[in-house]
């Protein structure tokens, strides 16, 4: 199974990939939703969803959707800010580089006869930080200016990735960060049972890719469980494979109120080799579990309302999930591992390893689609899930700052032709900034409760268009 997986994801990517499809979506590492109208309705679809990237939301929807093949691409904006005063690590305030991604996605379905539906869907996720640690970062100028309280006789202080070296030199490259991009191949098929409902499936096969660069720092600081294989900004990919599951009930007249939930099981993933001293047990990084439920009604034939829930179990995943060095506590630095105990496990790597302590997210969806006339739509939507970072954990989510909670969206529709129909969506997500303690603290001592040395901060702006052909 491992190389059949392997070379249907490579062909895909191969075929439907030309441009990096690296961002940093919000719910989560997880983009809000897939494909223009549906991002433009808040990411809703679990329940109502005819498009040819039904099968990302629920493959059970696949059975309203025709024949018919989407394809569509985001441009994707999320300025991401950080900044740590720390007597340890010394001070830093930065803007992550390169603030412009090209997120593509397509899928299709397929009528094989009138009770099965056969479709699929390619979708990405993923994140990207990369911040300068060099002497031109912007906290070094700040510093050697004398524009930083407490840090005036410092000539050009270590950033919060690289401790105790010279930034630039020996201990970390000139920039530190992390990239990952996550794919998934969803092959589907819906059986409708009969005029009130209908099933599907689908099996799930998944690609990831990673690096990271300028982590020396925690190597130094005695995080990592052994020396290499943590920070060497080489490419390391894993393959994997899971399920998902969905329903699609219709009721009242007309089908006007319909009922959709989706399950997908946990995508189990090779585990990356080339940093299996970084993540914990030693290099994994599964795509976590998730469930969703979603409601549409239609007011009238031409006013359609959609909700939907959706549950993300981050925490189940250790890499994602285990939490970073206590920041109430910088003599007992291992929360999994009391003071007392081994902390083997718990270093970067090991079976209870140092992760992002994220924590399990629900998201609520709501938006509207308006038919005008019998060429133009309008859509709107607001998407919501609270951040799965707690301030506690601010020091290793620089690397990921998954902090927008609120999502504006909007959109319209155009029919071209009955062949072709072209879709707009603007997604904007409000600044959210994350404040806390971190593990190093000014003074070297924690400070009172609520106090706070370090915050993160993202926002985000997306533009979209897809293009849908019937056939």
């Amino acid at each position: 199974m491992k190389f059949s997986i392997k070379s249907a994801v490579l062909s895909a990517v191969v075929t439907s990939l030309v441009l990096p499809n690296v961002a940093f979506a919000t719910n989560g590492a997880w983009l809000i939703g897939f494909g223009a109208k549906s991002r433009a309705m808040g990411g809703t679809g679990v329940a109502d969803n005819r498009g040819g990237l039904a099968a990302a939301y629920n493959p059970a929807t696949m059975i309203d959707s025709g024949n018919r093949f989407d394809l569509g691409a985001d441009i994707f904006m999320p300025p991401r800010k950080i900044k740590h005063e720390s007597t340890t690590l010394g001070f830093t305030e930065e803007e992550s580089n390169n603030n412009i991604f090209l997120i593509p996605n397509m899928g299709g379905t397929y009528e094989w006869n009138n009770k099965i539906t056969i479709g699929f869907a390619f979708i990405g996720a993923g994140l990207q930080t990369e911040y300068n640690q060099s002497p031109n970062s912007d906290s070094c100028k700040r510093v050697q200016a004398n524009q930083v309280p407490g840090y005036e006789n410092t000539a050009c202080p270590p950033t919060v990735f690289n401790a105790g070296g010279t930034p630039g030199v020996g201990l970390g490259g000139p920039e530190a960060g992390v990239e990952l991009m996550q794919m998934q191949i969803l092959p589907s098929i819906a059986y409708k049972i009969n005029k009130q409902h209908a099933v599907g499936a689908t099996f799930v096969m998944a690609a990831s890719y990673f690096r990271a660069e300028g982590l020396e720092a925690f190597q130094d600081l005695g995080f990592a469980s052994g020396t290499g294989n943590m920070t060497s900004g080489s490419w390391d990919s894993s393959y994997g494979a899971g399920v998902r599951f969905g329903w699609l009930g219709k009721f009242a007249k007309d089908d006007k109120l319909r009922f959709g939930v989706n399950y997908s099981s946990r995508v189990y993933m090779q585990k990356l080799d080339a940093y299996r001293n970084l993540f914990a047990e030693q290099g994994g990084f599964d795509i976590p579990e998730s469930y969703a439920a979603g409601v549409a009604f239609d007011f009238t034939p031409k006013i359609t309302a959609t909700f939907d829930v959706q549950r993300i179990n981050w925490s189940k995943v250790k890499s994602i999930g285990n939490p970073g060095p206590n920041a109430a506590d910088p003599n007992n630095l291992f929360p999994l591992c009391p003071a007392g105990t081994d902390t083997t496990p718990c270093l970067l790597g090991g079976d209870k390893g140092l992760g992002f302590g994220w924590t399990d997210q629900t998201i609520y969806k709501i938006g509207a689609n308006w038919d005008i006339n019998d060429k133009w739509s309008a859509r709107a939507g607001w998407n919501y899930g609270k951040s799965p970072i707690n301030p506690d954990q601010v020091l290793f989510n620089m690397l990921a700052p998954a902090t927008p909670e609120h999502h504006l969206t909007l959109g319209v529709g155009y029919e071209l032709s009955e062949t072709f129909v072209i879709d707009g969506s603007f997604v904007y997500a409000f600044s959210n900034a994350i404040s806390g303690p971190t593990a190093f603290p000014v003074g070297g001592t924690v400070g009172a409760p609520g106090s706070t040395n370090a915050s993160i901060d993202m926002t985000q702006l997306s533009i979209g268009g897809a293009l849908g052909i019937r056939f």
